[in-house]
């Protein structure tokens, strides 16, 4: 069997230079269709978040681009596939979700430095970055009928916020081997700085996202205890959403006390 894993996530989540590592380590062909994008906007002398507001009238460059997508679930080729939609196209694939904090995100493209992407701030960055996802969740729900903010599309989600390309790919890796023997696994990794106390004490460690935090469910004594044995990434199932009022500034002090883990972001601090 071929080995298929498909890359989509937040701008900025270090899709392309996991993509690379993943490609090296099970020698396979990466295809990109971010690549293939910033290419057509330079060459129509735009930056990226132009030529995806232009796509939201013009579908004809979005067919093209899918279409090759599509050729992809019968090539009889190991691909590692850096694209929002090969979730969708490429459905035999282990489909990945690679999220990040928005202000880091910013940061991660603006040094890149690509031509299509010039940024004069982080503060820059941010706007546009959540300018250009905007038009893409809008344009492919126009095109598709679907979310790709959408967690559940997916069979893994990383948070790279806080953690290095290298041990991002070894645990995409080490979950494609999971999938590939049919063996389960938690859908979700965090890193400990951006996990909210909201939850039960008891329990499984589960996660529910709300305006860009993501709060802990249920399990925060088990999470208290990875924490403790050093995961940089807690496995977690996804929870029904809670009364998020129950994350006070209080507790969250609480919780930085008990755990070591200085929250990056929390809803006091915006």
């Amino acid at each position: 069997m071929n080995i298929k894993i498909s890359l989509a996530g937040d701008l900025g989540s270090g899709k392309s230079t996991v993509g690379k590592i993943l490609a090296e380590e099970y020698g396979a062909q990466l295809y990109s269709t971010g690549t293939i994008q910033r290419k057509i906007a330079t060459e129509m002398g735009m930056t990226t978040l132009q030529l995806n507001q232009y796509m939201e009238t013009h579908p004809e460059i979005d067919g093209k681009i899918d279409d090759g997508l599509r050729a992809l679930e019968k090539e009889p080729l190991d691909l590692i596939i850096d694209s929002r939609m090969a979730w969708h196209f490429v459905p035999s694939s282990f489909s990945v979700y690679m999220m990040a904090d928005a202000y880091i995100s910013a940061e991660r493209i603006m040094n890149a430095g690509r031509e299509s992407e010039p940024f004069a701030s982080v503060e820059e960055a941010v706007r546009s970055v959540s300018d250009r996802r905007k038009s893409e969740m809008l344009r492919y729900s126009h095109l598709y009928g679907v979310n790709i903010k959408d967690m559940e599309n997916y069979v893994y989600v990383i948070d790279t916020s806080y953690v290095d390309p290298q041990t991002v790919a070894d645990h995409i890796s080490a979950h494609y081997k999971l999938f590939a023997a049919g063996k389960t696994f938690d859908r979700y990794e965090i890193c400990p700085a951006r996990l909210l106390p909201c939850g039960k004490e008891e329990g499984e460690p589960s996660v529910f996202e709300k305006e860009g935090f993501w709060y802990i469910g249920g399990g925060e004594g088990e999470i208290a205890r990875r924490i403790a044995q050093g995961e940089k990434l807690i496995s977690c199932k996804r929870a029904e959403e809670c009364d998020t009022s129950l994350c006070t500034p209080d507790r969250v002090r609480a919780w930085e006390e008990k755990t070591g883990v200085k929250l990056a972001k929390t809803p006091f601090t915006r």
